[in-house]
């Protein structure tokens, strides 16, 4: 398969990673006592940082919606990659093993500190730009 197919496929399953992660991040969940108690305490105890009044739930809410706006910004990216390897896929190697080591990064944390769904996105996104990579031509 050519590298611009591959990188347009990484480019939508990004799209469809960060759809469900903003999803998941805002949806509000039923959650057992414990649960809620736990957020409830993330919660209720805000703490002086930098000058600003946060707690811990600012922190997890914020990181969230953060590594929302990146998988949104990562899918654009690799859209645009995919119309450069079009014209010069030698040109777009070190941009895509650049992706590629990050995707592999972000397969291992989410497979280690989080879930499969995330994990299964992530090493689909990093198995796409290393065939993207290996597909592209070097000279």
């Amino acid at each position: 398969m050519k590298p611009p197919v591959l990188l347009r496929v990484a480019s939508v399953l990004t799209l469809i990673f960060c759809a469900g992660h903003t999803y998941g991040a805002l949806a509000a969940s039923s959650r057992d006592p414990e649960q809620a108690a736990v957020f409830m305490a993330m919660q209720a105890f805000p703490f002086e940082i930098m000058g600003a009044r946060r707690s811990h739930w600012d922190f997890y809410r914020g990181f969230s919606l953060l590594f929302s706006v990146t998988l949104l910004l990562l899918a654009v990216l690799l859209w645009q990659l995919a119309r450069l390897a079009n014209r010069d896929s030698a040109g777009a190697r070190p941009f895509v093993a650049s992706l590629f080591l990050a995707y592999l990064g972000f397969t291992i944390l989410c497979g280690v500190y989080f879930f499969i769904a995330p994990a299964a996105f992530s090493a689909a996104v990093a198995i796409c730009l290393a065939l993207a990579f290996t597909s592209a031509r070097t000279g």
